[in-house]
């Protein structure tokens, strides 16, 4: 709790600060706040306001712990269910991560920045050009303001243009986490069949994939020496599809 109280404190802008504390209250109760922390300190570094694209209004909420629409129908999403959603992958450093729906980039910023030196991967069906764009505004900054170790924290990120569910060239490999950040529609077990082999065929060994529906909760796959499924919270999430 002292370095949380300390990574808080850091945060000179207010807005910022307020977003962060509730996030810290609103997933405080899952535990890992090791892993809490170091999601708070990605939150105040991969500056929120730098992701919402070009919209006044996204700008004025930038800070609001709430989901904000940035064209073509995607969203992103509110802070807290961000942060709930990293808490349940359980990163950890050196991770090897695979995020399909790129969105607005903040997401898979994040997700670099905690477990560098390991890769992330970030996939979209066709919508890279808007995270691409944001995180190449936010590097521009990052130089401006010489922060050379941020630079090199998220390094390692690439994105891709491709359908997930296409054998494409992210199933040359495999992951320790998958992050899906689209939903699956309650009763469509075509979707939610093509999940649970995503988390067969892609995840290592003790890896964890997460998938929300569309409205309902996060499925959490574990894979060990058989594959685990449970599901946490209740979420909203736009669809995700598999053409």
């Amino acid at each position: 709790m002292e370095k949380t109280e300390k990574i808080l404190d850091s945060v000179k802008s207010w807005p910022l600060q307020n977003m962060l504390r509730s996030v810290y209250r609103r997933s405080v109760d899952l535990g890992n706040e090791k892993l809490l922390e170091k999601i708070l300190e990605a939150m105040s570094i991969a500056d929120r306001r730098f992701f919402v694209g070009s919209d006044s209004r996204n700008i004025e909420n930038a800070y609001a712990d709430d989901v904000l629409g940035i064209e073509d129908g995607q969203t992103i999403s509110e802070p807290t269910t961000v942060a709930r959603m990293l808490l349940y992958a359980d990163l950890k450093e050196g991770d090897s991560v695979l995020e399909v729906g790129s969105g607005s980039g903040w997401n898979a910023t994040l997700i670099s920045f905690i477990v560098y030196p390991g890769k992330v991967i970030s996939v979209d069906r066709a919508h890279i050009q808007k995270a691409e764009e944001s995180i190449s505004k936010f590097r521009e900054y990052l130089v401006e303001k010489n922060q050379s170790r941020v630079l090199e924290r998220i390094s390692k990120l690439n994105f891709l243009e491709e359908n997930i569910f296409s054998r494409g060239k992210v199933w040359k490999r495999k992951y320790d986490k998958i992050i899906i950040t689209a939903g699956i529609h309650v009763g469509d077990n075509n979707i939610a069949n093509k999940v649970e082999t995503l988390a067969v065929d892609l995840l290592n060994k003790n890896g964890i994939l997460i998938c929300p529906y569309t409205e309902g909760p996060m499925v959490i796959y574990r894979k060990n020496d058989k594959l685990e499924r449970e599901e946490k919270d209740s979420y909203r999430f736009i669809p995700l599809f598999d053409n």
